[in-house]
């Protein structure tokens, strides 16, 4: 059980970026936080995690073993729920919360599919860009792109979001296509949200790229419009826009050289085991979702399942 709270922290520290952020998240002291790192890096001889002044940051090893680790939690989150699955009913209310995107997209058919092959299922969704606490809002289920907050319960990877940097061929011709990523700076940005600390986009090799804000969208489908009245290019994720990409209405900025991948997670309250078989059945059919649209890549403990 040690060896668990240890790779919690772990995980946690590296997810969130600092000491003082996991112990939030997991509910107790920075202190511990520290000093269970410090316990695994000692009883394997290597260094996990850099601390710094502006938080931590994670070696080659620390990686690894986040990797690892998260793949461990996970399974016994999984195990946990299938035990409690067997012995409980799908029928009750689930309150899920979920980023306002997704809502509007990918839970549609979810919530479809669930209400015709379990009626009896009522799910209380829940959708909000804003980081809530679930205990406030009533939820049992977080599905969370980004960052997780400092929510207390289990958490789960289940997914990475392909993004696009993507403009209209018209705007393109007109400025002039850009390549490299240091040539985005010239172009217009079309930001999501008003944010006055985005002055980068950070890109999958790691590097990043320099944005000059045009202006803020404050909904997704305003980005997609503005990008379609070739008013400059934006970032935003694959599933949202191939049907777009596939008809030419916007095009790739610059092909192969994307921004990093966003996690998606699903948070999971706790006190929830009552619930268990509600939670099952969702998360089967939102996994099976997100397997079968372009621009999501399933985590690995999830690929045979939703394959099959």
């Amino acid at each position: 059980m040690e060896n668990l709270a240890a790779l919690r922290s772990l995980v946690a520290a590296v997810q969130e970026g600092s000491l003082s952020a996991a112990a939030r998240r997991l509910h107790i002291t920075q202190p511990a936080v520290s000093q269970q790192i410090a316990a695994l890096e000692q009883a394997h001889g290597v260094e996990l995690v850099i601390r710094g002044r502006n938080g931590i940051t994670p070696t080659e090893a620390g990686r690894l073993a986040v990797s690892h680790a998260t793949e461990v939690l996970a399974r016994l989150a999984q195990m946990g729920d299938e035990l409690a699955a067997l012995q409980s009913s799908a029928n009750g209310r689930l309150g899920v919360a979920c980023a306002l995107l997704m809502a509007q997209t990918m839970m549609v058919p979810v919530l479809a599919d669930l209400r015709r092959s379990h009626p009896g299922l009522k799910i209380d969704l829940k959708a909000n860009d804003l980081i809530q606490d679930m205990a406030e809002i009533g939820a049992d289920l977080a599905i969370r792109a980004g960052p997780v907050g400092p929510e207390a319960g289990t958490v789960r990877k289940l997914a990475e979001i392909e993004q696009l940097l993507i403009a209209s061929p018209s705007y393109l011709e007109r400025v002039g296509r850009p390549k490299d990523i240091m040539d985005l700076g010239r172009l217009d940005y079309i930001q999501y949200k008003d944010d006055p600390e985005e002055r980068t986009i950070l890109m999958a090799d790691g590097r990043h790229a320099p944005v000059t804000v045009a202006f803020a969208a404050q909904m997704p489908n305003l980005i997609l419009h503005a990008v379609q009245n070739h008013l400059g290019f934006a970032k935003a994720p694959r599933f949202f826009v191939h049907e777009l990409l596939a008809r030419g209405e916007v095009v790739e900025v610059l092909p192969g050289q994307g921004p990093a991948p966003k996690p998606v997670y699903m948070v999971r309250a706790p006190g929830t085991q009552g619930a268990s078989r509600r939670v099952a059945v969702f998360t089967e059919r939102f996994c099976a979702q997100l397997a079968r649209t372009p621009g999501f890549i399933m985590a690995q403990d999830l690929r045979a399942t939703t394959a099959a």
